[in-house]
């Protein structure tokens, strides 16, 4: 409150003292001022009017213009966290796509192994497939051989037993019945195969 009185004293006797020195430093002078001269009364009331616009313009222009600079440096500081935010996000995002892409192509390359294996059993287990199937047949062939030539065999004694009867008939001259037929044939046979005779 004090500071507030004595500025306004100070105002009123500057405002009642400029219009007195600038009236007699009027009435005194008569010359032609230059540009660089001048009443004091001129650059008194030059300062007031200076200060008075600072006045003004501090209470109605500066104030409203340093909010509005408060405010658009707010803003941009306001932006720029902003843009730090969504970068940092953005930062955080990418690093999850990228641990997510790296663990992709880890199960991507353990689903290829496993599969892999898998083929491979697979592959195996035809291979040990086909394997047996070709000792069967190799099996089913043998016995299909062992009885062609069992068959063979049988069928070269019975023609073999066939021509000794006819020998027989041819050698005797006679017709010999079946007992005595069969019993020759089986001693031929016999003694083809390197057996005694029963």
């Amino acid at each position: 409150m004090r500071i507030r009185g004595k500025t306004a004293v100070l105002w009123i006797i500057f405002f009642v003292a400029l219009p007195v020195l600038a009236s007699k430093e009027m009435a005194t002078e008569e010359s032609t001022p230059s540009v660089f001269e001048g009443y004091y009364g001129e650059a008194i009331w030059t300062l007031v009017w200076f200060f008075v616009l600072l006045v003004v313009l501090w209470k109605f222009a500066w104030k409203p213009l340093l909010a509005g600079l408060t405010g658009r440096q707010e803003y941009i500081e306001k932006q720029i966290s902003d843009a730090e935010k969504t970068r940092a996000e953005a930062k955080k995002v990418l690093e999850e796509y990228g641990a997510k892409l790296a663990d992709a192509e880890r199960q991507g390359r353990d689903i290829i192994s496993v599969r892999t294996k898998e083929a491979e059993k697979q592959a195996k287990d035809v291979i040990r497939q086909n394997q047996k199937d070709i000792e069967q047949m190799k099996l089913r062939a043998d016995a299909e051989l062992e009885r062609e030539r069992i068959d063979a065999e049988d069928g070269l004694w019975t023609q073999a037993g066939d021509i000794v009867r006819r020998l027989g008939e041819e050698i005797f001259g006679k017709t010999l019945d079946d007992a005595d037929n069969q019993k020759l044939i089986d001693e031929a046979i016999a003694r083809l195969k390197g057996q005694k005779p029963e």
